[in-house]
């Protein structure tokens, strides 16, 4: 039993978990994080204005770090196609 449980694992890990396109999805997702998170850092003005209230007394970083940790997927590509893609209405 032990064996099979190996080779499946194994298995995954090669042909899932490490697959080519998991990895570039990883890469674009994180890419994405970055930008928006240094965006909203660098510039608090970005973010509504409920969230910049939270700012006073707290790290931004947390702040900026909450905000983003809440998005949906759906959400923070969407953010980051506003604020980064000169084509797109604000």
């Amino acid at each position: 039993m032990e064996r099979k449980n190996r080779v499946l694992k194994d298995y995954l890990m090669e042909n899932f978990y490490r697959h080519y396109r998991v990895a570039r999805m990883a890469a674009k997702a994180e890419r994405v994080l970055e930008e928006l998170f240094t965006a909203y850092f660098n510039n608090p003005k970005l973010l509504p204005k409920s969230v910049q209230q939270k700012m006073n007394g707290v790290s931004s970083a947390r702040v900026v770090c909450d905000y983003i940790a809440g998005m949906t997927d759906r959400f923070a590509l969407q953010e980051h196609q506003r604020m980064f893609d000169p084509g797109t209405q604000v």
